[in-house]
């Protein structure tokens, strides 16, 4: 799995690419505390278009960082996912 970061002023743009197993959702959460940790971040996008299949702790992760951002007051958006995902 790779995940690329953009960011600018205020906005993440997180691009998954690959499936979110174990061993990916140990470097998706990675991914995530270091933007949690980016102070001028008010929105967080994320592109899901090439990721076909997202285990319970990737679910768990994203949820995780969802809550904590939302106590925040930042936006958090899915751009684009896979249809297998979205079956």
């Amino acid at each position: 799995m790779d995940i690329e970061l953009n960011t600018e002023v205020n906005k993440a743009d997180v691009v998954i690419k690959g499936n979110i197993d174990l061993k990916g959702g140990d470097k998706l959460a990675e991914v995530l505390h270091e933007i949690t940790f980016m102070k001028n971040i008010e929105h967080v996008v994320f592109n899901m278009s090439e990721v076909n299949t997202i285990t319970s702790s990737g679910i768990g992760k994203l949820l995780n960082f969802f809550n904590h951002n939302n106590r925040r007051s930042s936006t958090i958006k899915i751009k684009d996912y896979s249809n297998i995902l979205y079956e």
